[in-house]
């Protein structure tokens, strides 16, 4: 495997230099759906594997992605999704049908990792301004003002997929970058570390008496009657959404360490996938809506471009390649290396006969590479396949 996975490393280096512009970092060479772009969550995730890498090409283009996001950066903090900056054009969108949350995060995190790793002090005091208005924003989306930012529907990365509410994605992505910013600071906040144990409680909730921190009572009872195996995707007032989530499972694993008995429910969970697939590998939500579904419903129209959800494919139990490689590195944060070698093992066999030209996602019906091509997205997931094999070398460049 060592063999396999060196191949694609250096191969997604290469196709991640490609991507890498004097402004910034783009989401893929293929001119389809607006790829060709700065975009906050892919160019800064690219650069987050550049950081990884240690390559200077794709670092600088982290630097420059984060220079030209806070420059369009919206009077009221938002962080654009993605802009197109050239001679003759500026176009700047800061989502479609709606915000995207997941920019502000992503944003706060990479100018904080880049700092952290390159102590560039001229680029941080530039970005500085625009990391407190990130932050000032999310503080305003919380909305009840107590700690957890609010997602609304299609607003991060699963923008077709019906998921909102106090979203574990965005909130964990929340918690890195603050634990970051804290760490630039040279401080602790007690607050902080109210919020990450209310949010570890919460997302995935075990039997606990008179806590203060239980966001609302009867649905945490109702989830402990359910004895869920992974961190739940989303708290709604009145339900949990208890589907997986492999982008926040990821962010979850990264920012915690998981007891003895979570440990074993998610090697549980993984070998119910690996029976699902006959490969152990990592859907970006399961289990997926299908047309008699009630989430059908608010599924079947949320789309831009084209309706890609159906069943088994894109956000709708694709396999994503980018958070693949992000629950590897969350795995390997919680000791669960054996399960991070079958997954990067089983990923490679299924790619291995097929042509993959960095796709965007794996179809889980059927195992066919399918998606948009050439995407920095897919090759830093290869790149954090990569480094969570030797996690403890690479857990101080992400800040932990």
């Amino acid at each position: 495997m060592n063999q396999s996975i060196n191949k694609l490393y250096n191969e997604a280096l290469v196709i991640l230099r490609s991507l890498t512009t004097s402004k910034g970092i783009l989401a893929s060479t293929i001119e389809s759906d607006n790829y060709k772009r700065i975009w906050a969550r892919d160019s800064i995730i690219c650069g987050i594997a550049g950081l990884l890498a240690d390559d200077n090409i794709i670092i600088d283009g982290l630097k420059q992605s984060l220079i030209t996001l806070a420059r369009h950066q919206h009077i009221l903090g938002i962080i654009p999704s993605n802009v197109l900056e050239n001679d003759d054009e500026v176009d700047i969108s800061y989502g479609s049908l709606v915000g995207r949350v997941d920019t502000n995060t992503w944003f706060i995190i990479g100018s904080c990792l880049y700092y952290l790793n390159s102590k560039d002090e001229k680029t941080w005091q530039s970005l500085l301004p625009s990391v407190i208005k990130s932050r000032d924003y999310l503080k305003t989306i919380e909305l009840n003002a107590k700690g957890w930012i609010y997602t609304p529907l299609s607003g991060n990365w699963a923008d077709e997929y019906p998921l909102h509410g106090y979203t574990l994605y965005d909130n964990c992505l929340k918690l890195w970058g603050e634990s970051l910013w804290l760490k630039i600071k040279k401080q602790s906040d007690l607050e902080f570390d109210k919020l990450k144990a209310k949010t570890l409680l919460n997302f995935w909730p075990k039997k606990i008496e008179n806590d203060e921190s239980i966001y609302q009572k009867q649905p945490f009872i109702n989830i402990l009657d359910k004895s869920i195996p992974h961190f739940c995707s989303s708290i709604l007032p009145g339900n949990y959404d208890t589907r997986f989530d492999a982008a926040g499972n990821a962010m979850a694993l990264l920012n915690f360490k998981i007891t003895s008995t979570q440990k074993d429910n998610i090697r549980e969970y993984l070998a119910y996938l690996k029976k699902n697939f006959s490969k152990m590998l990592i859907p970006a939500f399961w289990p997926v809506i299908k047309e008699n579904d009630k989430e059908w419903e608010s599924l079947k129209d949320n789309y831009s471009f084209s309706f890609k959800n159906m069943p088994y494919n894109f956000h709708n139990g694709g396999i994503w390649p980018v958070w693949t490689g992000f629950f590897c590195l969350g795995l390997s944060n919680n000791d669960l290396i054996d399960e991070v070698n079958i997954i990067i093992e089983d990923f490679i066999s299924v790619i291995a006969s097929q042509n993959w030209n960095f796709n965007e996602y794996i179809s889980s019906d059927n195992l066919k590479l399918n998606g948009k091509e050439q995407m920095g997205f897919s090759a830093s997931g290869i790149v954090f396949m990569k480094h969570a094999l030797n996690f403890k070398a690479c857990s101080k460049k992400l800040g932990l």
